[in-house]
């Protein structure tokens, strides 16, 4: 099943943490233990956030890390991208040239997953963190 990976979901709790308290620092030690979460791995989602201009980090005691744009102009696919890459095929032959598949011939499912993974990818690119900071705005998702 789609999972998104711990280093995403940490990238995602830390985002939506400032989305809530954007007035404030907030330390990657306070969002990890907040969370219950590893607090060298939430230090090294923001890092990579705030070189991609996600987030801004303020050194010193009173430190920490602000979002640096604003919440409706950074979107779930956007961290996605910058946390683990390129986006993941649900399928191996979505991406992959050589795959290892007994059906690749005869497959009937591969153009219906297609389309599947462009749909996530839709709603990963249409979800913010406006969005994800205030669960009752979630975007209707359009199902044909």
């Amino acid at each position: 099943m789609l999972k998104l990976s711990k280093r995403v979901e940490y990238a995602l709790l830390a985002v939506q943490e400032m989305a809530l308290r954007p007035m404030e620092k907030i330390s990657a030690t306070e969002i990890a233990e907040r969370h219950s979460i590893s607090q060298s791995l939430v230090a090294k989602v923001l890092q990579q956030l705030g070189r991609e201009g996600v987030t801004r980090s303020y050194a010193g005691v009173t430190g920490g890390y602000m979002l640096d744009k604003p919440t409706h102009t950074i979107t779930i696919a956007e961290i996605i991208r910058i946390i683990e890459g390129s986006p993941t095929a649900i399928v191996d032959c979505q991406h992959a040239e050589h795959h290892d598949c007994a059906a690749h011939s005869t497959c009937t499912i591969r153009e219906p997953l297609t389309i599947l993974q462009e749909r996530i990818q839709a709603t990963f690119a249409s979800m913010t963190v406006a969005e994800l900071a205030s669960p009752r705005t979630f975007v209707q998702l359009e199902v044909s």
